[in-house]
C-alpha cells in the first residue's frame, strides 16, 4: 500500500489554509524589510495582526483539510514543519 504525501501547494480549495499561509508570508516579508530598514519601523505593528490572524487560519485550514479528507500524513507533515520552524527560532534566540 503506497502512501502519497500531500504538499502545501496541493491544497487548492482550502481558503483558510491559503489565507493563513499568505498572512504568515506577509509577516515574514514585513519583518525582513523592517530589519533591513527598507520600510519604516512603524510597520512592525502590522505584523502582530498578521501573525494573530495567520497562524489560527493556518491551523484551522489544516483541521478542515483533515476533516474532509482524513489525511493524517498531511497533518503530521504540517506539524513537523511547524515544530522544525519553532526549533530554529528557539536556537536563534538562545544563541543571541
Amino acid at each position: 500500500m503506497s502512501r502519497k504525501i500531500k504538499l502545501d501547494f496541493q491544497i487548492i480549495r482550502n481558503i483558510y489554509y491559503r489565507t493563513g499561509t499568505l498572512f504568515i508570508v506577509i509577516t515574514l516579508f514585513i519583518n525582513i524589510l523592517t530589519n533591513y530598514e527598507v520600510i519604516p519601523i512603524g510597520w512592525k505593528e502590522i505584523r502582530i495582526f498578521t501573525v494573530s490572524v495567520g497562524i489560527p487560519l493556518y491551523f484551522y485550514g489544516t483541521f478542515v483539510h483533515y476533516k474532509t479528507t482524513k489525511d493524517v500524513s498531511f497533518v503530521k507533515q504540517t506539524l513537523v514543519g511547524f515544530l522544525i520552524g519553532l526549533t530554529i527560532i528557539a536556537i536563534v534566540f538562545i544563541s543571541r
